[in-house]
């Protein structure tokens, strides 16, 4: 059970460093084309919280007179570590489409000559079944 807790803050733990990084795109973004800043969800800190059961009971628990709290953007000091690491592991995978196309070619010829293998092998039990009597 602690693997599976050990996992699930592992998750988060991503999924907030992943937030984080898309808040300062936005923010680089809104400065880039002079747009003012206008948060559109809750904050990435923000704790993820059960829906209620039914929509009867969500009426009953949220007071139509609370004062409704609008999270504030901050824009970005510098890359972080978390940029720095995430470009790194992207790099790793990334490949240049020159070589994928080589190795999409090299499979369809693959893929062909291994058909033309069965092929025949068929037509020779074909031919020797019939001609073998």
């Amino acid at each position: 059970m602690a693997d599976r807790l050990q996992e699930l803050l592992h998750q988060k733990a991503l999924l907030n460093e992943q937030a984080a990084w898309l808040d300062r795109e936005i923010v680089v973004e809104r400065e880039r084309l002079g747009t003012p800043l206008t948060p559109v969800g809750p904050p990435a800190d923000a704790p993820l919280e059960r829906p209620a059961e039914t929509p009867a009971e969500a009426l009953l628990d949220t007071p139509s007179d609370a004062p409704v709290a609008k999270p504030e953007l901050e824009p970005p000091s510098s890359p972080s570590e978390v940029d720095v690491n995430a470009n790194a592991i992207l790099e790793q995978y990334r490949s240049t489409p020159r070589s994928l196309q080589q190795e999409v070619r090299f499979g369809c010829f693959l893929y062909f000559f291994a058909a033309l293998v069965l092929l025949s092998i068929c037509l020779g039990l074909m031919y020797l079944t019939h001609h073998g009597k």
